[in-house]
């Protein structure tokens, strides 16, 4: 059968013109507490820029200001108060009411190719058949429900499920299998990078997210994709981390980065 594209997963509707959508959130959308994931929400508002310019995303960053819970329907915005022949730029508002819930800014655009380099070597890793799955259970329905984890190097840091590396580091295998792995998904997938922070600190952790950002490389379609996850720093009760992501037969695909509120649970 084939796959659905983030777009179709999502279901974004036009209500009032081509800037204007309305995402409705239930509960198949949330992280399993009742909240919007992250990465959803940068995925959503990936989705509407690109629709919006009519060109593939460059960059994007979500900034998250308010936490949502379902069931609600969001209010999204596309500005783009800077539109050109190669690049446009532009911003994603989502409202719930007057209440402004996420703000989605970035980039779209293509250019011909001018010049080729990669300068960050993909690691090593199993393949995925060879890795363990990573069991997550939930109350109810979440967006955990449509990605699949394998586990390639250190421990996945909300459940300590693995062993915890020393560098910070941790290699997961990631795959929507009904999803084509466009540009949104990355950005659901991305969002997964925070599991890092547990396997640094070598305890349970929870983070809050106050921003997710990715940058593209590549486009090419691949079954599974490597996140080769580190945790940069943590202190003052927040964390820096990053992401690079990687195709089955080594191609960066994209690379992103978070900081976060940290919380350690007693």
């Amino acid at each position: 059968m084939p796959r659905l594209s983030t777009a179709e997963f999502l279901s974004l509707a036009h209500p009032v013109d081509t800037y204007r959508w309305e995402f409705k959130v239930d509960q198949a959308m949330t992280g399993g507490r009742g909240s919007l994931f992250g990465g959803v929400g940068l995925a959503e508002g990936i989705v509407a820029l690109e629709q919006a310019s009519g060109m593939p995303v460059i960059w994007a960053t979500g900034q998250y200001l308010s936490i949502t819970q379902q069931p609600v329907t969001i209010d999204l915005e596309v500005q783009l108060p800077a539109r050109g022949r190669h690049v446009t730029q532009g911003r994603v508002v989502g409202h719930v009411g007057e209440r402004e819930i996420i703000t989605v800014i970035g980039a779209a655009g293509e250019r011909p190719p001018v010049a080729d380099g990669c300068w960050v070597e993909r690691p090593a890793a199993p393949p995925p058949e060879d890795c363990p799955t990573i069991d997550r259970t939930h109350e109810g329905p979440s967006i955990h429900d449509h990605v699949e984890l394998r586990l390639a190097r250190g421990c996945f840091g909300f459940t300590m499920f693995g062993e915890p590396t020393r560098d910070g580091r941790s290699l997961l295998w990631a795959r929507m299998p009904h999803i084509r792995h466009d540009s949104a998904a990355l950005g659901i997938i991305a969002d997964y990078m925070p599991s890092a922070l547990g396997n640094a600190l070598g305890r349970i952790a929870h983070c809050t997210s106050l921003d997710n950002t990715i940058r593209f490389a590549n486009r090419c379609d691949t079954e599974w994709v490597l996140c080769d996850n580190r945790m940069e720093f943590v202190g003052a009760g927040f964390g820096h981390g990053t992401v690079h992501m990687w195709s089955q037969d080594g191609v960066l695909l994209a690379t992103g980065s978070q900081s976060l509120i940290v919380r350690l649970p007693e």
